[in-house]
């Protein structure tokens, strides 16, 4: 009988040791590994949140470069440039803060994003000083050949660097998805020990595999939301930055009081059709146009009239060239028309039809106005600043001749025209 109280008591101690054994296993264990898990995606979560903070610095900066070249009323000198400043300074610290969370191959493309930023920052610094300094033809250029190609290779580092810390946390929640079948299947091997020697640790152990995989699933539900939440905000921020960009770009090549194209544009296409003549023969010829008495207009109804009446005629503009054609504000009250694939004789019937527009038109304030108008086609062997030249020599010929007159420069009078606007 002591031998079989002393076997019980042993049997009894043996299966208290087996249940706090399995329960030790299956409360630390499974926590260990979820705590080690829940640790490295709090960590990529981190990451992801700041480079939304780099993506916000980087929209709030060009959203600023905007203002300044728009002028607009949030534009206020005194106040932006600090604000601007403190940009800088939040990238730093952001940084900063990113770096050291960073992978050996993510830290290339965070060195590959400071180069960008870096380039972008210094354009911006010099887009800046020519703004203050009232060059803001040469502002815009720079920011259309230089600011804009370097922000999309930096958006596209910014991408990559989100996308792989989201490989990098389905990698840590498949890691913690295996840790946790790892656990279920050492809380499935002691409950099917537990269960010789005691039906209570069975059904413990399955309540609580119950619930640890409960707890799992809402985990994961509940991060894969978050990472969801995260890259759809990121995207929303890039297609922010595109939108700004594409302003850029406009504002850039567009005159703020016309819509019509500016000297930048027209530059630009002058060199297209150029080439285009080069490869093909195509000619092309130019219309100088400038309004008579201009300046009257200004001193006797002031500049505002004079804004209306630029607008009025860049309407007139627009409606009266060919849909091939383009019209550019050239300076002040001056305009460039140019015409595509046109022989020289064609140019005096379409500066005819512009000159007798404007001189037709009433205008609200100054009623009728007139037009001196200066053409020139392009020939073998000579530059686009060689045509313009002999456009303007033209134009001023209209002037000399009584202005609200349509001159057209032959390149045979070339030379003559050349002393002809020297003498002027």
């Amino acid at each position: 009988m002591q031998h079989q109280t002393r076997f019980l008591i042993y049997g009894f101690a043996v299966i208290i040791l087996m249940m706090m054994a399995l329960a030790f296993i299956a409360l630390y264990s499974p926590s260990s590994n979820n705590i080690e898990g829940n640790f490295k995606v709090s960590r990529q979560l981190e990451k992801i949140n700041l480079i939304n903070e780099l993506a916000t610095i980087i929209q709030n900066r060009t959203r600023f470069m905007q203002s300044m070249l728009l002028n607009d009323e949030q534009f206020i000198e005194d106040e932006s440039w600090p604000n601007f400043n403190r940009l800088s300074g939040a990238y730093s610290e952001t940084r900063n803060r990113l770096v050291p969370l960073l992978a050996p191959r993510e830290r290339e493309i965070m060195q590959a994003i400071d180069r960008l930023d870096k380039d972008i920052s210094d354009l911006n610094r010099q887009v800046s000083i020519l703004f203050l300094n009232g060059s803001r033809n040469e502002a815009s250029e720079i920011l259309l050949q230089e600011v804009l190609p370097k922000t999309a290779p930096l958006l596209s580092h910014l991408s990559e660097l989100t996308q792989s810390q989201r490989m990098d946390v389905q990698k840590a929640l498949l890691l913690a998805s295996n840790e946790a079948e790892k656990s279920r299947m050492q809380i499935a091997i002691f409950s099917i020990i537990a269960v010789l020697v005691s039906l209570a640790v069975t059904c413990i152990a399955i309540l609580y595999w119950r619930k640890l995989s409960g707890q799992l699933q809402d985990m994961n539900s509940y991060l894969e939301q978050r990472i969801h939440e995260r890259t759809e905000s990121l995207l929303d921020t890039q297609k922010e930055l595109l939108e700004d960009n594409n302003e850029l770009t406009r504002m850039a090549l567009t005159d703020n009081l016309t819509g019509l194209s500016n000297r930048t544009n027209m530059n630009q296409i002058l060199r297209r059709e150029y080439a285009r003549f080069e490869r093909h023969d195509q000619r092309f010829g130019i219309i100088m146009l400038d309004i008579d008495h201009f300046k009257k207009i200004n001193d006797s109804f002031g500049h505002d009239t004079g804004d209306i009446v630029l607008k009025k005629l860049a309407l007139i503009f627009e409606s009266a060239i060919r849909t091939s054609d383009f019209v550019a504000r050239w300076g002040g009250e001056e305009f460039l028309i140019c015409c595509t694939t046109i022989e020289e004789d064609d140019l005096l019937p379409i500066a005819e039809t512009i000159r007798h527009l404007v001189a037709s038109t009433e205008l609200e304030y100054v009623g009728q106005i007139t037009a001196s108008l200066g053409g020139a086609a392009i020939v073998k062997g000579e530059t686009i600043g060689e045509l313009i030249k002999r456009a303007d020599v033209a134009l001023y010929e209209a002037k000399n001749m009584g202005r609200n007159q349509s001159v057209v420069s032959e390149f045979t009078d070339i030379t003559m025209m050349q002393s002809a606007g020297s003498s002027l």
